[in-house]
């Protein structure tokens, strides 16, 4: 597997494998990524494409002052709102998260989309990126563009808006002590 900088370096002299690489590395997180905001495997699938050919067009002004990744997923999270805004939203998809959990049961990830579904986008986004993905806090505040000191604030009040939800839920459902 080619690394970021490799990759760039070849993209940037037009070679195919610098962009079958740079896809190779990043592709599947930014599908999971799509598929979680728009919930629409035909609308994720666009947005990946829309992101990837944005990228490459623009690779030439990547600074490498944040991890391509990161960049990327910039590039996808404006492209999805932008779709969002277009395009009713499907029924949603349930991504696996990272290092999943055989224990787990379908109705309990179900019961997380749900309230994950429920909170707002940046709520949202903060909790997939650090729990889902097991980013490290600093690479997550780099993608949504806030402080890291303003991350951690993010976090901790969306995990305490996650954690009424589950509680309100699991009263809804009589299985408040299920989890």
């Amino acid at each position: 597997m080619m690394n970021d900088a490799e990759a760039i370096k070849l993209a940037l002299l037009g070679r195919e494998e610098g962009f079958r690489a740079i896809f190779a590395n990043h592709g599947d997180f930014l599908f999971t990524h799509a598929l979680r905001f728009l919930r629409n495997r035909e609308l994720a699938e666009d947005a990946v494409q829309e992101t990837l050919t944005a990228a490459f067009r623009s690779l030439a002004t990547f600074r490498g002052d944040a991890r391509l990744r990161t960049w990327l997923y910039r590039i996808l999270r404006n492209n999805c709102l932008r779709l969002i805004g277009k395009n009713p939203v499907a029924q949603p998809i349930l991504v696996e998260p990272a290092g999943n959990n055989a224990a787990t049961t379908v109705e309990q990830r179900l019961d997380v989309a749900e309230i994950l579904d429920r909170l707002a986008e940046r709520d949202r986004s903060i909790l997939l990126l650090t729990y889902w993905d097991e980013l490290p806090l600093k690479e997550a505040s780099d993608i949504l563009e806030i402080s890291e000191n303003n991350a951690k604030i993010v976090l901790f009040r969306a995990r305490k808006r996650f954690a009424e939800l589950w509680q309100r839920h699991g009263r809804k459902e009589g299985k408040a002590n299920e989890v």
